[in-house]
């Protein structure tokens, strides 16, 4: 929602910026150490993913409020789980705001991305390996204003409570952007983004499948 205002929250000095931005990254590497995460093929999968979608993100800055990063969380908690979706939206978030702007608003965008890949990793979007575009769809416009809220709260160390809620008043047709954007990119390249990332599973995964199938079986 902020993004297509002039007010982002309040501004940091040097060492307060450093200080998030060391704590945002320790999070991502704290989620990302897991045995599996230490494979190269591994790590150049993840690497890219999170490349591709920051580099995204910034080609569309000028389309208001379009947040390709919202879809892309969604999909990657509900395939990777929430441990490497959480550290893909945080490391998504550091990039590509190292190019567009950083600021206090980093911190509350890597808390809503990191929500919706939770919420992405609990919703039962991929049934039998395949994404269910109709649920996807739900959850997409649902995390649009989610995302938006937490977003927000960013501002609310330079505005009063009652301005804070103009502010969000003002901010309902940017969701609205924001939700269509979701719907759009869901429906354009969901699929094929869920299919792509499918085969990054770790080896105790993979096990716990084969488990499961036998115990049905028996």
């Amino acid at each position: 929602m902020f993004q297509s205002y002039g007010i982002h929250g309040p501004v940091l000095g040097p060492v307060t910026g450093l200080v998030i931005d060391v704590i945002l990254l320790g999070l991502a590497f704290w989620m990302l150490a897991s045995p599996d995460m230490r494979k190269a093929p591994n790590i150049l999968t993840f690497i890219t993913l999170v490349a591709s979608i920051s580099l995204l993100r910034v080609v569309m800055v000028p389309l208001p409020n379009i947040q390709p990063v919202t879809v892309a969380a969604l999909i990657v908690g509900a395939q990777l789980g929430a441990r490497r979706g959480v550290a893909f939206a945080v490391l998504v978030t550091m990039i590509s705001n190292f190019i567009i702007g950083d600021g206090i608003w980093t911190l509350y965008q890597a808390i809503g991305w990191s929500v919706v890949a939770i919420i992405g990793a609990f919703s039962n979007i991929i049934v039998n390996e395949k994404l269910q575009l109709g649920k996807t769809y739900l959850y997409a416009i649902a995390t649009a204003f989610l995302f938006g809220f937490i977003a927000s709260l960013s501002v609310l160390g330079t505005v009063s409570f009652s301005g804070f809620m103009i502010y969000l008043l003002n901010g309902i047709p940017y969701d609205l952007l924001h939700a269509l954007g979701n719907l759009t990119m869901a429906a354009w390249f969901g699929t094929w983004f869920s299919d792509s990332i499918a085969k990054f599973q770790s080896l105790e995964e993979i096990e716990q499948k084969v488990v499961d199938g036998y115990v049905t079986r028996t």
